[in-house]
């Protein structure tokens, strides 16, 4: 294989969205009126009839995890209107694709023989699980630099390795995208202080902190998941805390943060500027719940969209509403 740089940001950190947050978000904004519509593409599964979509590349590839007809789950790839089992590590059991970039490398975890999570690469037409040493990796960019969260020293053929620096006065970093311009996005947790998180662009390796929202603390780990995502443009979307302590989507852009309210947690943005998360899109400041833009009595309730491209194509995840299994979608603009 061709070499890849890895980049670590120390011990990996979990940042989960709260459910009950989520859903509460989810009830607190009205309908908008529509302006973009779109169709639905059920993306199948592999068998077992569910699916979990995570990313979305420029042609509308899609990858994620779906559930085998014999149990357990796999990591796909799904590609002109077929789901392809992208496999796992000899021996071993669960895989899932995490990110896809536009020449259809897919990164995710696998667990090996030994039953330990392990970072993955999965090259075009090959079904053949790669280590890349560490247990996490969590993007890919169209240069096929990786990013990913290593806990102590790892082996594998990871190619060329960077080690990205923590800022000064934070302890560790955990990753959560990277760009094509090699732009990295993470959140360092503020030294002796648990659960302070801050929202990190590495550019040519030069950290920079975002602001917060007014809060005494970015974000709290791991029931607030802060800085989520970066475009090619350095645009970042996140959720942080406020002054008041409330928990609100944000987006960050030459210097400046947007609080973007209180009902929305970003998940993805695109060279555009509009960003998906939850059940919401945000085109132009105009915040709408993506169930209002599909077509009425499809079946299907989002729950979480988490991808989109410069396509306006978003990767979806969605309750089947007869029989209350998770799909993901994909969904095209009118």
């Amino acid at each position: 294989m061709r070499g890849f740089r890895f980049s670590h940001l120390g011990l990996a950190a979990a940042l989960a969205v709260d459910a009950s947050a989520s859903a509460a978000a989810a009830a607190a904004v009205p309908a908008s009126a529509a302006t973009t519509t779109y169709t639905i593409t059920d993306l199948g599964s592999l068998g077992g009839g569910g699916a979990n979509a995570r990313g979305i590349n420029a042609s509308g590839e899609v990858t994620g995890g779906s559930t085998l007809s014999t149990g357990g789950t796999r990591a796909f790839l799904w590609s002109n209107g077929k789901m392809t089992d992208l496999g796992t590590l000899p021996g071993g059991g669960n895989s899932a694709g995490r990110a896809i970039n536009s020449s259809g490398e897919v990164v995710g975890h696998a667990i090996d023989s030994g039953d330990f999570s392990q970072a993955v690469l999965w090259t075009p037409n090959s079904t053949t699980a790669t280590k890349l040493g560490g247990a996490d990796v969590v993007g890919i960019n169209d240069s096929g630099e990786i990013v990913g969260g290593v806990a102590g020293v790892s082996a594998g053929p990871v190619g060329d390795r960077t080690s990205l620096p923590v800022p000064p006065g934070f302890i560790t970093c955990s990753p959560a995208g990277i760009n094509n311009n090699g732009q990295v996005l993470g959140n360092c947790e503020v030294t002796n202080v648990t659960g302070d998180w801050h929202g990190v662009v590495w550019t040519n390796g030069t950290p920079t902190v975002l602001p917060t929202l007014g809060g005494t603390v970015a974000t709290s780990a791991p029931t607030v998941p802060g800085a989520t995502a970066i475009n090619n443009n350095g645009q970042v979307v996140g959720t942080a805390v406020t002054s008041t302590g409330a928990v609100d989507g944000f987006s960050w852009s030459n210097g400046k943060i947007t609080d973007l309210g209180p009902a929305f947690a970003p998940a993805a943005i695109n060279d555009n500027g509009v960003i998906v998360g939850g059940q919401f899109i945000d085109s132009g400041g105009t915040l709408q719940n993506l169930n209002n833009l599909i077509p009425a009595g499809s079946g299907y309730q989002i729950q979480s969209a988490t991808g989109i491209n410069d396509n306006g194509q978003i990767v979806a995840n969605a309750t089947d509403t007869g029989t209350s299994q998770n799909h993901a979608l994909l969904l095209t603009p009118n």
